[in-house]
């Protein structure tokens, strides 16, 4: 089993998760797993070394698209059942795009835990199992279960120079929104068109976002639950209250769009502040910055097994560290480190709104870039650079 801050983001704690992602650290992070885990069960030649291995997508899978979880309360005795029945299965799989793939996976561990919970959209998906359909059956599933305290956790993709991940979408989605599928329907069978259109929107239309937006925390789980219990006594003045309190946390968890443009209004303080100061030439050496250290840049990992980068610069060599962790330790060059920041930062604001942080995890690196500009005045930088910005 991987860790979950493995499988995210190729280390040992979410405290060392990387601020921006790009091959090569990937490609380090996961030789750094296949020495520290896999040293005995890897040993081939092909295994160490072929980027397509795939035990290569257990580690820092969000460089490289986002995801999205879906949390439930399982009881002791489920997860045990579940071990149980996993344990007593032979240890191998042959893989079939058409009747095993991953979603069908999926689907047989949410059905080991929650019987008939999960079910493929043969329509839709032309009779293939697929991803989305698991996730909006088992979604509309457990909220009519809500005793089952039902979470959705987005995990953003790394903002890095690695291609922004596409939308999952079923079929019919997928046939309908891509020019590449919709014009050579449209030219050799246009009546199927509308047909596939409608069986989408009829049958087929499910949006992750609304409905992390509906379920984003357990304390809004727990809300629902209660609610529930207030439409089965009938009670009518804790219905509406518990749907005002679900509607408050939501929107602190999201956050409002008030709350993201005044976020972004001081940031621009921050960029010019900084642009000022000299701590980075202008906006557009801030948004290819990340291009600038792949191209230019060196990574590896130091004594504690942590990334870091270094980059020749005006003759001398800049090293910055790659992880939350250590983007401040010795070593690292504060003014690289603010540079960084910025553009990790300004990648996050420009984000849409169905592709961002939840406003905890944004308000988190936020307070990291604001600890950015302490430590450039701390270091002889100009103090400006803070006194300028109003903070929280």
């Amino acid at each position: 089993m991987v860790p979950l801050s493995v499988y995210l983001y190729g280390v040992n704690s979410m405290d060392e998760r990387p601020p921006f992602g790009y091959p090569e650290l990937r490609s380090l992070l996961q030789q750094q797993y296949q020495r520290t885990y896999l040293r005995e069960i890897c040993t081939t030649p092909r295994c160490i070394a072929d980027p397509n291995a795939n035990w290569r997508d257990a580690v820092a899978a969000s460089f490289v698209r986002e995801i999205y979880v879906f949390e439930v309360h399982t009881t002791r005795e489920q997860d045990e059942a579940f071990i149980r029945e996993f344990n007593a299965r032979p240890n191998v799989n042959h893989y079939s795009g058409l009747s095993r793939n991953c979603a069908d996976f999926a689907k047989m561990v949410v059905d080991t835990y929650f019987p008939h919970s999960a079910h493929r959209d043969v329509i839709n998906d032309f009779g293939m199992t697929g991803p989305k359909a698991i996730a909006r059956s088992f979604t509309h599933y457990a909220e009519h279960h809500p005793e089952l305290q039902l979470r959705i956790i987005r995990i953003e993709q790394v903002p890095g120079t690695y291609k922004r991940s596409s939308d999952c979408r079923e079929g019919t989605e997928q046939t309908v929104r891509s020019t590449k599928w919709l014009i050579p329907i449209a030219v050799l069978e246009a009546q199927a068109i509308p047909a596939l259109a409608g069986s989408y929107l009829l049958t087929g239309h499910f949006n992750p976002d609304h409905d992390l937006r509906n379920h984003p925390s357990e304390d809004v789980a727990q809300l629902y639950e209660q609610l529930d219990a207030a439409k089965q006594d009938g009670d009518t003045d804790r219905q509406k209250q518990l749907k005002h309190e679900i509607k408050a946390d939501s929107e602190r968890e999201v956050g409002t769009d008030e709350q993201w443009n005044q976020y972004r209004s001081r940031f621009e303080e921050v960029l010019r502040s900084a642009i000022d100061d000299k701590v980075i030439a202008d906006r557009r050496k801030m948004e290819t910055m990340f291009r600038t250290l792949q191209a230019h840049g060196h990574a590896y990992l130091d004594e504690n097994g942590q990334p870091r980068l270094e980059i020749a610069s005006g003759g001398e060599v800049r090293r910055v560290g790659l992880s939350v962790d250590n983007v401040f330790s010795d070593g690292s060059d504060r003014k690289l480190a603010m540079q960084v920041l910025l553009a990790r930062t300004n990648a996050l604001l420009s984000a849409q709104s169905n592709h961002r942080e939840l406003m905890a995890q944004f308000q988190s690196d936020w307070s990291l870039l604001q600890r950015a500009e302490d430590e450039v005045r701390a270091h002889g930088a100009n103090p400006v650079i803070a006194a300028r910005t109003t903070r929280q």
